[in-house]
């Protein structure tokens, strides 16, 4: 039941009800947890959507009037404060997916206290539905290095009962108008598909730009206190709008997502552009302008944040989602967001960019998961996500080896 069903409840009995609720799914996922469950991977691909447990309405929607989009969050406990910013500028459904350890989970006082904190965001946030995710992480004492980001990404994803779905990390939060932004520009695509009164849902990734606050020191903050304090002591911490975040950029308080460290990631983007409002193409169709779209790739380690069809239109006693899930051979830090973008690229998804609307990240220290990631010398997941994505883009050049419309590598970056 989502919990905005849920209204007629006063506080305390709603609090309870969450609570109680909460607690019988991680007590289920404690019992089950040695229970080995198949991963969805590449070669799963057809099976898993024909048999997923997806929320898609059986019903359908109406286009492009039902044209709707379901944030999905995944997030370890010790970060889902952040939630409280973006429930306050996402009104459409959430879904937040949290990461329990087992091992934690076995101390009575922890469990308690871990389903209290989730408990009090989803009380602020009516429009949020939890989805808890227990890992057994019993064998390995290093829980974070296995972190189960694409398992749990799916999981979220199982949840989604709209036209589309974007996907973040919890650190990125999205800026003030981007539910409607997003919604708008998602209904103009499918509007201009009309022929005959019939509309359909183009296979198109919308890129939503990425930019990051700066704190000129480091680390930002130490802790989840330290990094709570400059929301806390400045609400215009993170631009909420266009023209607050060019104001941060001005002011090099803000600058592109991870402009330093992986320029690649987002550079496709042509955020610079974006910036100055160039945000379509010249002609207009169907008397609509038509946002700018990707001709191709600076770089194939573009890794954006993008919203996707989800749920069909078409009524169906088994409802198969457009688009594929994540692979869930990977997992920690690295390569686990760009598999996917690689997916959609050669499965031929077009991508444009989403006009005046971004999602700015939120500065914290180096997560563990990271830093394991940068020590190669002392662990193999850097080594062993390297060799699995080789791996996975020839079995994706051998499933879509007839594929038209794959967008390209640029001749040279622009």
């Amino acid at each position: 039941t989502r919990t905005h069903s849920l209204d007629s409840l006063g506080g305390h009995s709603k609090r309870q009800h969450i609570h109680e609720k909460l607690a019988s799914q991680v007590e289920r996922q404690m019992d089950e947890s040695t229970t080995k469950i198949s991963r969805r991977t590449l070669q799963t691909l057809q099976n898993d959507l024909k048999q997923s447990p997806n929320s898609c309405p059986q019903e359908g929607y109406l286009l492009p009037s039902g044209v709707s989009v379901t944030l999905v969050v995944q997030s370890s406990i010790d970060r889902i404060w952040l939630l409280s910013e973006t429930c306050s500028r996402w009104t459409e459904p959430i879904v937040l997916v949290v990461y329990l350890q087992w091992t934690m989970l076995n101390e009575k006082a922890q469990k308690s206290t871990a389903i209290s904190q989730i408990v009090d965001v989803n009380m602020a946030c009516p429009q949020m539905t939890v989805v808890p995710h227990v890992h057994d992480d019993r064998d390995n004492g290093e829980g974070t290095t296995t972190y189960p980001v694409n398992i749990m990404r799916n999981r979220g994803l199982d949840v989604v009962d709209t036209s589309h779905v974007l996907i973040l990390d919890v650190d990125l939060i999205p800026s003030g108008d981007l539910s409607h932004v997003a919604k708008d520009n998602l209904m103009d695509e499918v509007s201009m598909t009309e022929t005959n009164g019939d509309f359909q849902v183009p296979l198109k990734a919308l890129v939503v730009p990425a930019f990051e606050r700066k704190v000129h020191r480091d680390p930002p903050c130490t802790n989840a206190a330290s990094c709570q304090k400059f929301l806390r002591d400045d609400s215009r911490f993170l631009p909420l709008l266009f023209n607050d975040l060019n104001e941060c950029i001005k002011d090099k308080d803000c600058d592109v997502f991870q402009k330093d460290m992986n320029w690649e990631g987002h550079h496709t983007t042509k955020s610079d552009s974006w910036l100055n409002g160039e945000w379509f193409e010249g002609a207009k169709e169907n008397n609509k302008k038509t946002v700018r779209r990707i001709k191709c790739f600076d770089s194939l380690r573009y890794e954006p944040y993008i919203l996707l069809p989800w749920c069909p239109p078409a009524k169906s006693a088994h409802p198969q989602p457009i688009t594929p899930y994540y692979d869930e051979r990977f997992y920690g830090y690295g390569k686990n967001k760009i598999q996917h973008i690689s997916h959609l690229r050669l499965m031929g998804v077009s991508f444009s960019v989403l006009p005046q609307s971004f999602v700015v990240h939120h500065p914290h220290p180096e997560s563990s998961v990271k830093r394991v990631w940068n020590d190669k010398n002392k662990n193999k997941l850097h080594k062993n996500m390297d060799k699995l994505y080789v791996q996975y883009l020839a079995e994706l050049k051998d499933e879509y080896s007839d594929t038209k419309g794959v967008v390209p590598q640029c001749l040279t970056p622009t």
